[in-house]
């Protein structure tokens, strides 16, 4: 129950961002900041994987997962680099992703309720992505 309420209290600051990019006078710092909240989260869903292998580090050899759970770092800070209309793009893929990562290859060692939150949390991230993006967009044209 904590996990799922701090997950979905983790949308709120998506969801801030993402609405206040569609306000002329917030649009740059919202888009600087949902982009970086977005980098930040990859980097935490790579830090998931991490965890788990430190966790049984000693029974077997986890390098595939290790290197997996660095992965959505390197996604999160190239995205950073680039300019908002690619960098959200960018961050949108590596949501979805890491997300289809762990349904298909971590499928058997990832608990039941933490598949089913992040089916969740997954989906209301890049919705919230993709309102910025489009907001980002409009103001181009």
């Amino acid at each position: 129950m904590a996990a799922r309420l701090l997950g979905i209290g983790g949308l709120i600051p998506f969801y801030f961002c993402a609405l206040l990019t569609w306000v002329e006078t917030t649009r740059v710092w919202a888009l600087d900041a949902v982009t970086g909240y977005a980098a930040v989260i990859l980097a935490f869903l790579g830090a998931v994987h991490w965890g788990r292998a430190l966790a049984e580090l000693d029974r077997r050899n986890h390098i595939g997962t290790l290197v997996f759970g660095i992965l959505p770092a390197l996604i999160g800070w190239l995205a950073l680099l680039l300019p908002v209309e690619f960098s959200l793009p960018m961050l949108i893929t590596g949501l979805v992703f890491v997300w289809g990562s762990e349904q298909m290859v971590f499928f058997e060692v990832l608990p039941p309720w933490y598949r089913s939150l992040r089916h969740c949390l997954t989906a209301g991230s890049v919705l919230a992505l993709v309102i910025a993006w489009a907001a980002a967009m409009m103001a181009m044209f």
